[in-house]
């Protein structure tokens, strides 16, 4: 082989490479610096949305001198939990443990020895759900929820969450409104410049969900539930669901 053969043979891979990344500065360089002949704007759009379903976490825990008697105590307090919410024949509720832990519980160590085992706690959650209900029913549910688990032997009530079982239609409807309001703003723009919009260049949007918040936020417990005399009130508000877009149009 000859040394011209063998220095374009190193040559090659170089020029592979400076024709791979060519195109991506190319591309790059076009995100950074429109072409002539676009116009930029932005859009905006928000739908409304009321929850149609609820989620809530009820715990159990127990702390006994011995394993077998807090696993023993802490199932038979979460199955007595278990029927008392399926005795409210709620349209729609679903139930699902959530998790089951159980760890030992420590004295204070003495001197030079290691802490001794003097009991063990054992936890056991239940993810409690109403799924496609009227949003007028849901506070109402919330609240049957949460009071019937507390007397039923809850220890803790919490992670109350209202939302949207569907969001595809809310989040498109977002999209719809923040287009129509980039064109417009397009328009606008084209009128006062005196010049004409002859089609979309580029166009990227995104919806966003801002959630629902239960107002007043809970955190429930057996002892809070022995003081009051009434149903616990729970109110499930409304949310937004917006959607941003930003349009090139060309001219």
């Amino acid at each position: 082989m000859t040394v011209l053969a063998r220095f374009r043979q190193r040559l090659l891979p170089l020029g592979l490479m400076v024709g791979m990344i060519l195109p991506m500065s190319s591309a790059m360089a076009q995100q950074a610096f429109p072409p002539a002949g676009t116009l930029t704007t932005q859009g905006h759009g928000e739908v409304k949305v009321r929850p149609d379903s609820l989620s809530v976490t009820v715990t159990v825990q127990s702390q006994t001198p011995t394993l077998a008697e807090a696993r023993a105590e802490t199932n038979h307090r979460m199955q007595a939990i278990i029927a008392a919410l399926k005795g409210l024949n709620l349209s729609g509720m679903k139930l699902e443990t959530q998790g089951v832990q159980v760890f030992p519980v420590q004295g204070e160590p003495a001197k030079n020895k290691l802490p001794k085992v003097i009991g063990y706690q054992a936890t056991n959650s239940l993810n409690v759900s109403v799924i496609g209900a009227s949003t007028d029913s849901l506070g109402e549910s919330g609240s049957r929820i949460v009071d019937t688990a507390l007397n039923a032997g809850a220890t803790n009530v919490g992670s109350l969450n209202f939302f949207v079982n569907d969001m595809a239609a809310p989040r498109a409807k977002a999209l719809e409104l923040a287009v129509k309001d980039a064109k417009a703003n397009a328009q606008a723009m084209a009128k006062a410049a005196d010049i004409a919009l002859n089609g979309i260049y580029n166009l990227e949007g995104n919806p966003q969900f801002g959630g629902y918040a239960p107002r007043p936020m809970f955190a429930f417990s057996r002892a809070k539930a022995a003081d009051a005399a009434e149903s616990t009130p729970i109110e499930t508000g409304e949310s937004t669901v917006t959607g941003d877009v930003t349009v090139r149009f060309k001219f």
